[in-house]
């Protein structure tokens, strides 16, 4: 039962994630170019959410992965695996989901 919960929790987190990603493209940072004279000019940025939303979608799927290596004790969370194909896959996984 707690295998169902954990896949729950982590299906929450990645589609809140997911969300704040989609919110945080569709919030992008807009710019007007001001000129200061008739040779220089700059760009003036207007604030925007669209970083705080980009990291808090990058701080759920990191805590879902937290999640899921100390509920499996993988890596660095709990005792450590010996060096065999079962560690090494754990690597591999862990490097391609991110």
């Amino acid at each position: 039962m707690a295998s169902v919960w954990l896949l729950f929790i982590v299906f929450v987190f990645d589609l809140i994630a997911f969300g704040l990603a989609v919110a945080a493209e569709q919030r992008r940072t807009t710019w007007q170019v001001v000129n200061e004279s008739r040779d220089s000019s700059y760009c003036v940025y207007e604030k925007d959410i669209a970083t705080g939303l980009g990291i808090g979608s990058f701080l759920l799927l990191l805590a879902s992965q937290l999640f899921i290596m100390v509920a499996s004790r993988c890596l660095c969370c709990g005792r450590a695996l010996t060096p065999s194909g079962s560690r090494s896959c754990a690597i591999l996984l862990f490097i391609t989901t991110w």
